[in-house]
């Protein structure tokens, strides 16, 4: 995510600059115009959730919306994670460049979809995850209840006590790996390594 917020913001400077350029002479003296640069002509950011089709290639993925619009994303394999085939559910977080989709994180959300364990301080801890994005944590220090992917993070809600009026406890990771038998989790820069359960 860091990434795509550079990247726009040193595309907007770059802008400014050419705009701020093209107004000099060549003895270093400047006019009095100002050069407009069409929003529309800006990398905008995207998130998707959608289905890998078939027509993805090594380079680019195919993805087919909830709303049956298909995007061609381009993406490193390196900012995959989880490994994609079609039929898989996924969150993508893009940005629009001209004519080009740049994807800067695809998470796989179909591999997610599991019971996942980890040994914390000589403690077996427990994450499911399932398709209606209900959370269960087994052992874990806090008790999750809900979960969803948001701009390419994963964010676990805690339950709320019944009656309580505290605000809703999110807790946001940083999605460091996932494999078909290994995820790796960080928050505030402790790295979690959850096994596959089922």
């Amino acid at each position: 995510m860091k990434h795509i917020f550079i990247l726009v913001i040193a595309h907007i400077a770059l802008l400014f600059t050419i705009s701020s350029c093209n107004s000099c002479s060549n003895d270093g003296s400047t006019s009095d115009t100002i050069n407009i640069v069409a929003v529309d002509s800006l990398p905008r950011i995207v998130e998707l959730e959608g289905t890998i089709g078939d027509g993805t290639s090594m380079n680019e993925l195919e993805i087919i919306g909830k709303n049956g619009d298909t995007v061609v994303v381009s993406v490193p394999h390196e900012l995959i994670k989880g490994d994609v085939k079609a039929g898989d559910i996924v969150n993508v977080v893009y940005y629009v460049n001209k004519d080009e989709n740049l994807a800067s994180i695809v998470i796989n959300k179909s591999a997610l979809m599991h019971l996942w364990s980890a040994t914390v301080s000589g403690h077996k801890q427990s994450l499911e995850l399932d398709a209606e994005g209900v959370a269960i944590s087994y052992d874990m220090p806090v008790d999750y209840s809900r979960w969803e992917l948001k701009d390419g993070l994963l964010l676990l809600e805690a339950t709320r006590p019944l009656g309580s009026e505290k605000p809703q406890h999110v807790d946001t990771f940083e999605i460091m790996s996932l494999t078909e038998s290994n995820l790796v989790l960080m928050r505030n820069h402790e790295e979690i390594i959850f096994d596959l359960e089922n």
